[in-house]
């Protein structure tokens, strides 16, 4: 008897092996390499076009990383994860004050977010759960003499549905649906997002250039569009189906960062991509 119960935990425990795979490499893509707020590292300088070049640059950047959690291999042409994800965006301003060059922290968002990611054939879709929060910088709070609490609705829950369709190996096209769930706060739910990407990569070649464009609206903004745009090198890894990413960038809407998202920014810049 005790024969026959270790032959079929082992049984079991084989099977099951060869069905999932646990805390493993990711298995589907569902990157978004252009939005403002996707949890990957990134880093850019830019320039705000309504402020002197020589006298201010914006400096947003993030740490973020993605981890499959469960995977499962249906057949070549299928399979799903569920995916956990944590970013850091941080927000600088360099600047001439009084003749002195400063350097000062403006914002911090912080995001966390659950997804089930569905690959099928050249269609992958995700569902997504995640919560963000942000925090103004202290030199913000010291330069602004601000000395009581500020009114902020950028601390919510959000449930959205993405699907992603690939055109041809390196070209990618997305569209999404997203509204708030936290109950009693005072922001409008909806949101939406398109785009695409790609890749114009040579067969046998490590580098390829890259371009992309990113449109989002929020109803809390009027859906009014924030675009986001780039073109620049990608460099190919093998061991990572994304590609480290040079770029020269461009973004207008609304601040796509902290409590002042209604606040609308312009900038131009040049940015390093890529995912861990």
């Amino acid at each position: 008897m005790k024969h026959c119960l270790l032959f079929i935990s082992l049984f079991l425990a084989l099977n099951l092996q060869a069905q999932y795979t646990w805390m493993g490499k990711r298995q589907t893509n569902s990157s978004i390499v252009l939005d403002p707020s996707e949890i990957q590292m990134f880093g850019t300088i830019a320039t705000v076009l309504n402020q002197p070049i020589n006298e201010y640059q914006y400096i947003p950047f993030a740490f973020g990383a993605s981890k499959s959690i469960v995977s499962k291999l249906i057949d070549n042409n299928r399979t799903w994860e569920m995916v956990a994800e944590f970013g850091v965006f941080t927000q600088f301003e360099w600047t001439t004050i009084d003749g002195k060059q400063q350097r000062n922290l403006l914002n911090a968002d912080y995001k966390a977010a659950f997804s089930y990611v569905r690959k099928q054939a050249f269609s992958t879709f995700r569902v997504r759960f995640f919560h963000v929060s942000t925090h103004l910088g202290d030199d913000y709070i010291f330069r602004n003499a601000l000395e009581s609490h500020t009114f902020n609705n950028r601390n919510y829950e959000q449930i959205d549905f993405t699907y992603y369709r690939n055109l041809r190996p390196n070209w990618r096209v997305y569209a999404g649906l997203g509204s708030v769930v936290r109950p009693n706060i005072k922001r409008r739910p909806l949101s939406y997002q398109i785009g695409s990407q790609r890749e114009f990569l040579k067969e046998k070649k490590q580098f390829a250039l890259s371009c992309g464009i990113n449109l989002q609206g929020f109803q809390e903004t009027s859906f009014t569009p924030n675009v986001k745009t780039a073109f620049g090198v990608a460099y190919i890894q093998e061991d990572n189906e994304e590609p480290i990413r040079l770029l020269l960038e461009f973004y207008s809407g609304h601040l796509p960062y902290s409590q002042k998202e209604k606040e609308t920014i312009d900038w131009l810049g040049i940015g390093l991509y890529f995912y861990i």
